[in-house]
């Protein structure tokens, strides 16, 4: 056969089968919903306590100081000793605060003086008014000197401003003070206070009132308080606040400085517990599946600790939602179910 005529053939054979359309039908396969097992959620009120490490201090204190330079003549009080508001403690003696209290005194003695003889003149109508109230606003100047003189001579007998203990007595007798030196502190432990730190995160947890145990472990004994201050600014460091709790009147054997364990009773919250396991975490955070009309549904929750239940679940889920704890892991958002309890 001509070689030309088998190529024609060849070519017309190609063209006709390049005309001819395969098609491929896919027929979908129905996939049989997944069977999960969930629970019902059920809101319950949570109460409970948090425990705080606390340091127990003063109500109160106070330093008692030397008015003026002076010599301390005699001190009576000693470290640990128990003592009564108004108690004579020590006494300075100060001989430039003597002299100018006598100094004082007479410039008020004879301002009074002159007082009483211009009376009867201006009485007379022999001095002027303008005259008559120069002397007597040196009179009262001459008293306001006399009284500051006065206050500066009494506080140089040491006398406690409220009763306590003794915490601390730097100089001794005889010694050499100087203005505002410190020469004893005292205490007040009639109603001894905890301070402890509270985090940022737990700081609209509790309010002031709030009543809380405390538990001094020195002694081996509780007792029981309020929340009696919150402190408005937080540590730049620990991002927590300073905060107090007072003890009740009599608690004589807390002494400052000893550690304590504070637990304030949290106010009640409605809250959920479910298991642990069916809390999972993503990029967005923790959430969990939950079971719709028999189709998958994520939900993101807020944790606020544990029970002996399970996980606590403050916010993201609402009384009756269906929470997938068996299977979760094989469950995508939208997907069918079947729900078993």
């Amino acid at each position: 056969m001509n070689k030309h005529v088998i190529i024609l053939l060849t070519v017309l054979a190609l063209s006709a089968g390049c005309k001819r359309k395969v098609s491929f039908r896919q027929t979908p396969v129905p996939s049989a919903p997944v069977t999960v097992k969930v629970v019902s959620v059920h809101m319950d009120r949570i109460s409970g306590s948090t425990a705080y490490v606390g340091t127990v201090s003063s109500s109160r204190s106070a330093i008692l100081s030397a008015p003026a330079p002076g010599t301390l003549e005699s001190l009576s009080a000693r470290e640990g000793t128990a003592v009564t508001k108004g108690q004579v403690l020590g006494c300075v003696r100060s001989q430039a605060v003597q002299s100018s209290f006598k100094a004082a005194a007479s410039r008020l003695a004879q301002a009074e003086d002159a007082m009483k003889r211009m009376q009867s003149v201006y009485e007379s109508g022999a001095v002027t008014e303008v005259d008559y109230n120069a002397l007597k606003t040196k009179v009262e100047e001459a008293r306001a000197a006399e009284a500051a003189a006065r206050d500066t001579r009494d506080r140089l007998t040491l006398k406690a401003p409220f009763s306590g203990i003794v915490n601390k007595v730097w100089p001794v007798v005889g010694t050499e003070v100087s203005i505002a030196q410190p020469i004893l502190e005292i205490l007040d432990v009639s109603t001894p206070e905890i301070h402890f730190s509270l985090p940022e995160n737990e700081y609209y947890k509790y309010s002031e009132g709030t009543n809380a145990s405390i538990e001094v472990t020195a002694i081996g004994k509780s007792f029981t308080g309020r929340l009696e201050r919150k402190g408005l600014v937080a540590s730049p460091l620990s991002r927590s606040y300073d905060c107090t709790v007072a003890l009740p009147q009599g608690a004589r054997e807390v002494l400052p400085g000893m550690v304590c364990k504070v637990r304030l009773e949290s106010q009640g919250r409605e809250c959920a517990v479910i298991p642990a396991s069916s809390v999972l975490t993503d990029t967005g955070g923790r959430f969990v599946w939950t079971a719709t009309g028999g189709r998958v549904d994520k939900k993101y929750v807020s944790i606020d600790g544990f029970s002996g239940k399970g996980i606590v679940i403050s916010e993201g889920l609402a009384e009756g939602d269906l929470v997938i704890v068996e299977g979760a892991r094989k469950v995508s958002t939208g997907m069918n179910v079947n729900t078993t309890q």
